[in-house]
């Protein structure tokens, strides 16, 4: 019984690869080594997004980095605690010693933990936040370390509006204004995993969007209420490509050209089948390594630090 379990075990895991690797195979993507990905120069007069390969044993998050044509930047969540330092690295090869935003989508450890490390390294002028207070040493550390630093801290829900330079707005479209804190009950997964922070950035005539950990229940509340507003030329894949998200509707709603799962482990086969049958290019840290995703706010180009081919 235990050797079955195991067969089948590596059987779908062999599904899952395959089926990915067709369609990365599809996604058209470039190779390129560390030092293109890393090398600033190359995005001068660009909007660049960085998505950073985090590696450990266990799953480790999201953490990604937008610069605009003008120097500003914006990180998006920072992994858990154990690659807070690989963040900080990353950063560095950047030359990045001020970050003007951080977003903390939601308060889970693989989203607000890498933080302690980035506020020990860098200057954040503000941290953008909801306003749910969390019960973990990855929340506490980082929250006391903001106060340490004297930064400022903004909770932000649906609504709200900021520019990131002069040519770059952000518009939050979750979580529901007034629903924090009192809409989490019982803290489960699902509750706080809704509430993440979706953030729609445009930049000229491209858009990009950003949607934390929500499941397809707040998924489907945004086509409802959201609509057009909705479609983005580039999606982050919600909740690191689980089967808990990215549901037909929500897809077809956005339907970007490109996509990217945040995550040093692949998740899910039918994610995937998922936006391949809906033609979406996408890109995964785990087989792609680091990705740079730039535009000229007419056109994107994706650039990946490894070429991933099946075996």
């Amino acid at each position: 019984m235990i050797r079955i379990k195991k067969w089948l075990r590596r059987a779908k895991f062999a599904v899952i690869w395959s089926i990915a690797a067709a369609l990365l195979l599809l996604s058209g993507c470039s190779t390129a080594g560390k030092q293109d990905i890393f090398d600033a120069a190359r995005t001068k007069d660009q909007l660049s997004i960085r998505y950073f390969d985090l590696q450990s044993a266990e799953d480790t998050g999201d953490s990604i980095l937008i610069e605009t044509p003008d120097g500003k930047t914006m990180l998006i969540d920072a992994g858990i605690p154990q690659v807070g330092s690989q963040v900080v690295k990353y950063l560095d090869k950047l030359g990045v010693e001020k970050i003007d935003v951080a977003v903390n989508t939601h308060p889970h450890a693989d989203h607000i933990g890498g933080f302690q490390a980035v506020l020990q390294s860098k200057e954040i002028s503000t941290m953008i936040m909801e306003n749910l207070p969390y019960d973990s040493n990855a929340y506490r550390n980082t929250v006391q370390s903001l106060q340490e630093k004297k930064v400022k801290i903004e909770y932000l829900e649906d609504g709200a509006t900021f520019q990131l330079g002069k040519d770059v707005s952000v518009e939050v479209l979750n979580p529901p204004k007034g629903a924090l804190p009192g809409a989490v009950k019982r803290f489960s997964f699902a509750e706080v995993n809704n509430q993440a922070m979706v953030l729609r950035v445009t930049y000229k005539e491209k858009t990009f969007l950003f949607t934390g950990d929500i499941y397809k229940e707040r998924e489907y509340q945004l086509v409802e209420g959201k609509g057009e507003a909705l479609k983005a030329d580039m999606l982050h894949v919600p909740h690191h490509g689980n089967k808990t998200s990215s549901s037909p509707s929500f897809v077809k709603a956005v339907s970007p050209q490109i996509a990217v799962i945040s995550s040093n482990i692949l998740q899910s086969s039918d994610i995937v089948k998922r936006y391949k049958n809906n033609g979406v290019k996408l890109y995964v840290t785990a087989l792609h390594g680091n990705i740079l995703i730039t535009s000229d706010g007419k056109e994107m180009n994706v650039v990946t630090e490894k070429e991933w081919q099946a075996e």
